[in-house]
């Protein structure tokens, strides 16, 4: 009697169980014509650096300021940069004007060199006829060939000054991509959400001095797996702030990513199957929002 008593309390359990699971797998049929779900706001943000260390020597724009695509954000120190660049440009002008020099020089030379060589050509005839000295024909044949050898060096040169100009306009190219590296521009428009740091400050290569929010916030909700259907890329969900039912708006779907935690009976109530959830991106449609702001996300089935 006492066994079929135990007997029969497991079949009454086992009966409510099976009941209880499937109203569960009843309610969270994805027959339901639409689906509520919870969203928040977040910004789409870049954080601005240096790409080397350094003192902030100017005015950092502050937490809410509008900021131009190219502009200057921030510059750091740069103790005889501009010194450096100047003396290099000079050194390399001195070049420029001593090649300017040695063209002219050569060409001098060369005018020199026709000359001897025709006054070789008019005694070399006198010689033969016994009318000059053949001393003055050498001489003139010293001269031709002692001319010769100036041109010779002074093309010679090309080379060297060349190779000192490259040497400076790298050492120029180095002061200026230091410059560069000193001046922090913004590489988009967008509006500041956080200074990390004001002027005066010792900044790290790499550590961020702001955040720009470089476009207008989007609007991320999880959606379980079994939803998913209702949230197509492309396709309209109406949404409205959490504690403003009233001020409802649409938003398109942009895009739609897998996530790696589950969804859990705390988290998504019905939804308690464990099934993955996927990030949606909403993009807000006629209306502005603000990061961090929470909505009521209603996807209807069409």
């Amino acid at each position: 009697m006492k066994k079929a008593l135990w007997v029969l309390v497991a079949v009454v359990i086992a009966a409510v169980g099976a009941w209880g699971y499937g109203a569960l797998v009843r309610q969270e049929d994805d027959s339901a014509p639409s689906i509520r779900l919870l969203g928040i706001a977040e910004e789409q943000s870049l954080d601005l650096s240096f790409a080397r260390s350094g003192r902030i020597v100017t005015r950092v724009p502050d937490e809410g300021e509008s900021v131009a695509s190219g502009s200057v954000v921030a510059r750091i120190e740069e103790p005889g940069l501009e010194e450096d660049a100047r003396d290099y440009e000079r050194q390399r002008e001195e070049v420029q004007a001593r090649d300017a020099t040695r063209k002219e020089d050569i060409e001098k030379l060369k005018a020199d060199l026709a000359k001897i060589s025709s006054d070789e050509k008019r005694i070399g005839r006198l010689v033969a006829d016994g009318i000059a000295a053949s001393a003055d024909l050498e001489a003139l044949q010293h001269q031709r060939e002692g001319t010769q050898a100036q041109i010779r060096a002074r093309e010679k040169e090309k080379q060297q000054l060349e190779a000192q100009e490259q040497e400076l306009e790298a050492r120029q190219d180095k002061v200026r991509r230091f410059e560069k590296e000193g001046t922090l521009l913004a590489p988009a428009s967008g509006t500041v959400l956080t200074r990390h740091h004001r002027q005066g400050e010792w900044i790290e290569a790499g550590g961020p001095v702001i955040t720009l929010q470089v476009e207008s916030p989007y609007i991320r909700v999880e959606v379980p797996e079994e939803r998913l259907s209702l949230f197509s890329v492309g396709s309209r969900v109406r949404v409205w702030p959490q504690a403003k039912p009233e001020s409802a708006f649409f938003a398109r779907v942009v895009s739609v990513k897998p996530r790696s935690e589950f969804a859990t009976r705390k988290n998504w109530g019905i939804q308690s199957r464990d099934l993955k959830t996927f990030s949606v991106r909403l993009a807000p449609q006629a209306t502005t929002v603000i990061s961090g702001q929470t909505f009521v996300v209603e996807a209807v089935k069409t």
